[in-house]
């Protein structure tokens, strides 16, 4: 593992070699520190807005999971978590520092999970945010495992902008209009972003399950988050599930599936009271 340091004017950017993946952080304000972790579409511009707010408690790190955005790797290949956790493991040591705190928003969870799992000597505590763990849901919920399978066989024979609307419409049972594959979803994401994701990643996202009592065994300080107005939508219910199984608290946000999107100072507050009852 290696590093290299530029700074600008808002943030510190750190370019972390780990594993033949390049991955790209930037970095600010003092204090602990505090691991911002992208879920699905892998990039952390998405945390920018509240970087400002949370810095002011912490020093925060957001980045581009390896393979999305501008961070590289040597060999493109399916989605390792162990392989994602060191990721974080590296990324904490390149910032000096022996632990941090793990935010994991959706998919990203999933590593802050691992990192508590297998190397829970980093780890100060976790903050789960809407985790889409289906293989833990209820009865009425588990169809979800089914329409991931479908889901990616649709990737398979269709292309990945085929898939996108068949995982949107599973997640809102409401139908969409099938579109050409070639269609750019958002004409400002990098081309390989989408088919990156559901070649590599969508359906271990679907399928993993981190070892939930081993972190609890571990002692890791854990809270899973909810947001009110994703109540009863299946990774909210699998964030109290979550909370169940490793034996923690857990609490209600302001906002959705995305609230560091929709009000990033009402979610740095959210945050940061979160990570305090961490440490009580």
């Amino acid at each position: 593992m290696s590093s290299s340091m530029i700074e600008n004017v808002q943030h510190t950017h750190l370019l972390v070699e780990n594993e033949g993946a390049i991955i790209r952080t930037w970095s600010r304000g003092n204090g602990p520190l505090l691991i911002l972790i992208p879920g699905g579409g892998g990039t952390g511009e998405c945390f920018n807005k509240a970087m400002p707010g949370l810095s002011r408690y912490y020093t925060v790190v957001a980045y581009d999971r390896r393979g999305n955005g501008q961070s590289t790797v040597e060999k493109p290949r399916v989605l390792n978590p162990l392989e994602s956790a060191r990721d974080i493991v590296a990324i904490v040591k390149a910032m000096g520092r022996t632990k941090a705190f793990l935010f994991g928003t959706s998919s990203g969870g999933i590593f802050a999970l691992q990192v508590a799992q297998s190397y829970p000597q980093y780890v100060d505590g976790v903050v789960l945010h809407e985790v889409p763990i289906v293989s833990i849901l209820p009865e009425e919920h588990i169809k979800r495992v089914d329409s991931g399978y479908d889901v990616f066989q649709t990737y398979l024979e269709k292309g990945a902008e085929a898939a996108l609307r068949a995982f949107r419409a599973s997640v809102s049972g409401t139908p969409v209009e099938p579109a050409p594959a070639d269609r750019p979803t958002d004409p400002n994401a990098p081309p390989h972003r989408l088919e990156y994701f559901f070649k590599y990643e969508f359906i271990i996202f679907m399928t993993y399950t981190p070892n939930m009592s081993a972190v609890k065994a571990n002692g890791v300080p854990v809270v899973t988050v909810e947001g009110i107005g994703s109540k009863g939508v299946f990774h909210a219910v699998s964030a109290k599930i979550q909370s169940d199984i490793l034996g923690c608290r857990h609490v209600v946000w302001s906002g959705a599936h995305a609230p560091f999107i929709e009000d990033a100072e009402i979610f740095g507050d959210d945050l940061h009271k979160t990570i305090l009852m961490l440490q009580t």
